[in-house]
């Protein structure tokens, strides 16, 4: 923004009181000044006086007594870059690489921090209980106050992304990288959130690297250089970007006064003018005010430390240090801001809320303090167990203001009323059966009102009054229906519930909840904070009032990240948060995002980069991760491993890499595989929850362009690579010790047999553990994957084998022989996850699903002509029919043996009869009557040669059966077969259906391989997946997406033509998209 300083006139020693002044450092100027937390101690350093002072600030009535201790530092020392002091009044300060710690005002005693930490350039900061934070872009350490080591983590990242690393006061840890603020927490080292900055943060020199970041309230700051960033806690983008031009701010801090203000200043040579400006953090059109002459009188005043908790400020007042109360009260601000603007209206002189002040105007967004700052505190009030109840009417005033909320319960009204009278009016609920009442007053002077009976629903409703319209607004609206009531826990966090349940709500109700929605849509902020919470709910709903909103919030979310992806990219993932439910009811949402979302460059990079020893599609993420210092070696050690790649390491050395000329590009599924921060350890490993990934992984339509590849290529080299080898060298194990133990032969002595059995045995429980947490985690999912009930076969089997042969001594071959035989197709399909054999099992397991009923129709068939032959050419002794001759049945076993005829010598014959088997009549049981229609089908015609044509009934049946299974079987059914199975192979001989795959195998692992904390790992987890691809590829891409109708100019036609022209795709090949 573009800066215009504001002069105001108004009596600048009305608001502040100089207690104390006294020359400090003997008159030099002061370098640094540094405030403990709870403003009782300053310490400052004056370079020129080569000195450290400590002043003590006693007592809270704001009276400063000033107990000099002035301590000289050593001639030989530098200068120093940072100096802090705690509530206990020890002070540490960096000098160099060095830190010094030592207990005011012992300096020649210092504390020795061990072991000692060695960085180039480290900062400090105390946490809250005093303990003393060291920390650099590479390490985080955590010091008792007796020097004691109590915490080492190391920040680990990819692509060296980090740009700066603050701790506030408030335990809180900032890193930030080229485009995002990271956020966390310091006594868990839990991460929090992520915002977008804005801005790119380009690497400068190491002192103006250091960047400021301060949290207060709902407000957050960031100062990087001559950028700041002013964000709202929990909304991924910034309210404001101001870029700081030739102001050499250096100090930020912000105001609060009814709502945040920020405050900036800079800190000038001995003589030269000291700029001081207050900054509006949320609306961009309101200029900067100059309040230098707050804290200045004149040349020789300067403002070092503002602490806004305290309402005091520290610096030189006639050349003195001094401690200055600053009171910013209501009357200061309506002189410095209300009376600076001409746009004010008179007729608002009892209007004192500045937030409705900021907000007013014909051209201003819809602002829902209640839902984007919700006052949790007071409303878990309202829900307690132990509130007061009200039974007659009551006048609420609001807070500053000259307005009361009124609640007429005996005749069900609410209003705002005035001086001059209601100013307006609204109907409470009139059912008779609510008898219990109260109410809550909110920071921003809404009303939250509960009722409830005992039979009936539970309510919470807010309402807030319209100033400048003079209309009572319901701004909230939370509904638990029947005997169930609304309890503190659903208040519990840091936004407001949403209530899922709203199918029996009548019309009016609806329509209430709709406005409240619509109004959250057309807020930003309050659109980032709800919008994953909402969206699910409205797919869901049946209401056509509600089904329309759920098309406004994509519309919105679309048109805000088109507009500037740079601020708003991460309002993509209030889709993506909701991709599955989507895929279920609401399909063609899915083919328009994946349609305008098809490619988006990096808004930070939008431009051809070169490069060399580079891939030709190449994933990366901006994430960072902190782990402890013991655990970084093997994490390293394990990156390494894992992220090595044989194929390329052979080509980089046998083939040289030329540089090659790429664009970055960015994955559109943000937050599409990130797993909820808080969890339970114990609980997860056996109920892990399930990502947005993992609920879609199997649906191939998120396969059909790069995006989806990105995403598969991403988890596979950082985690998915290594694991499934692991998996895949278990497995060997446990296949070749049972392999060698079932192997018949006496080389193999009973001993060794017995502890291979028991290896095995071992290795079959693990799998077996890993099948049972599968079942655990969804029953019905397991019970009906072909693939589950084949690898719980196949480690069941093998494992009962062990078990019984080193029980028993022996064990049935058969038993061996099927066991032997699932672990080896099981070793043949862990090559599905290698790209040239997936699309053979893809097209298997396609083609076998897609002719599984067609395999089951026949199966009928042939069980039915099996059935017809059994009951025509069945013996009529079942049982003996081997045994007992019986001439007068003609499929007696006896009958149809062949039989020959011996003559002797003297010419005489002798019948001979084959003894007969039972392969001579196989339909004198219904199983083999199965076997012998089956070998029938695949061409084996001994079953039926025993009966010779003969010109009876029951032969003429049996010829018209085999001619008409012929037709029908081998004719008509096995050609039909071919041909559908001819129609799949070329439908599965799809490349999408290969990531399909590996993102089965990927989920697997995710679920069941990784450990908790390891599915919080922001590295292997991050919001946004990057990847560059070569330009070659990319114009290759986009040719090939054209031909098939997937580049359509119509969606994003700005990004599309961007990405066209980077490229230089012709002309003529990009006028056919459609």
């Amino acid at each position: 923004m573009d800066v215009h300083i504001i002069q105001i006139e108004y009596d600048k020693y009305k608001y502040f009181d100089h207690i104390g002044p006294r020359k400090a450092h003997n008159g030099e100027q002061i370098s640094l000044v540094s405030l403990s937390p709870n403003g009782r101690y300053v310490v400052t350093y004056s370079y020129n006086d080569n000195s450290i002072e400590g002043w003590d600030v006693v007592n809270s009535k704001l009276v400063l007594t000033l107990e000099e201790i002035n301590i000289k530092l050593p001639k030989e020392s530098g200068f120093i870059d940072d100096i802090k002091i705690n509530n206990s009044e020890i002070i540490c300060y960096v000098l160099g690489s060095e830190t010094k710690t030592f207990q005011m005002p012992n300096i020649k005693s210092p504390i020795r921090l061990n072991p000692p930490p060695k960085m180039q350039w480290p900062r400090i900061n105390f946490t809250k209980n005093g303990n003393l934070a060291i920390f650099d872009n590479n390490k985080i350490l955590v010091y008792s106050t007796h020097g004691k080591m109590l915490s080492s983590h190391e920040l680990l990242l990819h692509n060296e992304v980090i740009r700066g690393v603050s701790i506030d006061e408030n335990d809180n840890i900032w890193v930030i990288s080229p485009n995002y603020l990271f956020h966390w927490d310091l006594a868990k080292f839990r991460f929090k959130f992520s915002y977008s900055l804005g801005f790119t943060a380009y690497r400068i020199d190491e002192v103006d690297e250091r960047f400021t970041v301060i949290s207060k309230g709902n407000s957050i700051v960031i100062k990087y250089n001559n950028e700041i960033a002013i964000f709202s806690e929990g909304v991924h983008f910034p309210i404001q970007n101001i870029k700081l031009k030739g102001t050499n701010i250096k100090k930020i801090e912000l105001c609060k006064i009814q709502n945040d203000y920020l405050l900036a200043f800079n800190l000038p040579e001995k003589y030269e003018n000291q700029n001081i400006f207050l900054y509006h953090i949320t609306d961009i059109n309101k200029q900067p005010i100059d309040v230098s002459e707050i804290f200045n009188k004149g040349h020789s005043d300067k403002l070092y430390e503002y602490n806004s908790d305290l309402e005091k400020a520290f610096g030189l007042v006639n050349g003195e240090f001094s401690c200055i109360n600053v009171d910013f009260d209501q009357e200061f601000l309506d002189k410095v801001f209300f009376g600076s603007h001409d746009d004010y209206d008179d007729d608002y002189d009892d209007f004192v809320g500045w937030n409705n002040y900021l907000y007013q105007g014909s051209q201003r967004s819809y602002c829902n303090d209640t839902l984007a700052f919700p006052d949790m505190e007071n409303l878990r009030k309202l829900v307690s167990k132990n509130c007061e109840y009200i039974d007659e009417n009551e006048d609420i005033d609001f807070k500053n203001q000259k307005y009361k909320w009124r609640i007429d319960l005996k005749n069900k009204k609410l209003s705002v009323v005035h001086d001059q009278g209601i100013l307006d009016s609204k109907n409470l609920d009139d059912n008779s059966w609510n008898l219990k009442w109260n109410w809550k007053i909110l920071n921003n002077n809404a009303l939250a009102l509960r009722y409830y009976g005992n039979c009936t629903g539970d309510t919470v409703i807010i309402y807030n009054y319209d100033i400048k319209n003079k209309k009572i607004k319901i701004e909230y609206y939370y509904y638990k229906k029947g005997l169930v009531k609304i309890n503190k826990e659903e208040f519990s966090k840091s936004i407001l519930p949403i209530a899922s349940d709203i199918t029996d709500l009548d019309k009016d109700k609806i329509k209430i909840i709709s406005n409240i929605i619509s109004n959250i849509i057309e807020d930003d902020r309050c659109l980032a904070k709800y919008g994953q919470t909402l969206l699910p709910i409205l797919i869901e709903s049946s209401d056509s009032d509600l089904t329309c909103r759920m098309e406004d919030i994509y519309k919105k979310c679309m048109k805000l990240v088109k507009e500037d992806p740079k601020r708003n990219l991460k309002f993509l993932n209030i889709i993506t948060s909701s991709m599955n439910k989507l895929y279920k009811s609401h399909f063609d949402y899915i083919t328009r995002f994946n349609s305008e979302m098809f490619m988006i460059l990096n808004p930070f990079n939008e431009w051809v980069n070169n490069g060399k020893d580079r891939s030709h599609f190449h994933t990366f993420s901006q994430e960072m991760a902190i782990i402890e210092t013991r655990n970084s070696k093997f994490f390293k050690l394990f990156q390494s491993l894992i992220s090595f790649d044989l194929t390329n390491t052979l080509r980089s050395f046998l083939i040289s890499r030329k540089t090659i000329q790429y664009i970055t590009l960015i994955v559109p599924y943000v937050d599409y595989s990130r797993y909820p921060s808080e969890y339970t350890w114990w609980k997860e490993l056996f109920y892990p929850p399930s990502s947005v990934f993992i609920k879609t992984c199997k649906k191939k339509e998120f396969y059909t362009n790069w995006n989806g590849e990105a995403v598969i290529k991403f988890k596979w080299k950082t985690f998915g690579k290594a694991y499934y080898c692991l998996i895949w060298l278990l497995f060997m194990v446990f296949l070749v010790c049972f392999t060698i133990a079932s192997y018949p032969t006496n080389s193999i002595t009973k001993e060794i047999r017995i502890k291979l059995y028991q290896t095995s045995t071992v290795f079959g429980i693990f799998h077996l553990t890993h099948e049972l947490r599968q079942f655990a985690l969804d029953k019905k999912k397991y019970f009906f994957s072909r693939m589950n009930f084949f690898e719980l076969s196949t480690y069941l089997s093998a494992t009962i084998a062990s078990i019984y042969w080193i029980k028993h001594d022996n064990i049935p071959d058969w038993a061996l022989s099927i066991s032997c035989l699932l672990l080896d197709l099981k070793f043949l399909l862990f090559f599905r996850a290698f790209e040239y054999t997936s699309i053979i099992f893809a097209i298997m397991f396609g083609v076998a699903k897609r002719v599984l009923p067609f395999l089951a129709v026949l199966a009928i068939i042939i069980a039915s002509f099996a059935h017809a032959f059994f009951l025509l050419l069945h013996p009529e002794n079942l049982l003996d029919s081997l045994k007992a001759q019986n001439p007068n049945d003609p499929n007696n076993p006896w009958t149809l043996s062949n039989t020959y005829n011996q003559v002797n010598e003297n010419g005489n014959e002798t019948l001979i009869i084959q003894v007969p088997s039972e392969n001579t009549n196989l339909f004198y049981s219904y199983p083999t009557s199965l076997l012998a229609t089956y070998l029938f089908l695949i061409g084996n015609q001994n079953s039926f040669s025993p009966w010779s044509p003969k010109p009876t009934i029951e032969n003429a049946i049996l010829f018209i059966l085999m001619t008409v299974f012929s037709f029908i079987i081998v004719i008509y059914l096995m050609n039909l077969i071919i041909g559908l199975l001819g129609d799949e192979i070329k439908k599965n001989n799809d490349h999408a259906l290969y990531y399909v795959q590996k993102a089965e195998i990927i989920a697997e692992i995710e679920l069941f391989y990784l450990l908790p904390h390891q599915r919080r790992r922001r590295t292997w987890f991050p919001e946004i997946i990057y990847y560059s691809v070569s330009v070659e590829k990319a114009r290759k891409h986009i040719r090939e997406a054209i031909i098939n109708g997937e580049w359509k100019m119509n969606d994003w036609p700005e990004m599309k033509q961007k990405i066209s022209m980077l490229l230089s795709m012709d002309d003529t090949i990009v006028n056919q998209a459609v």
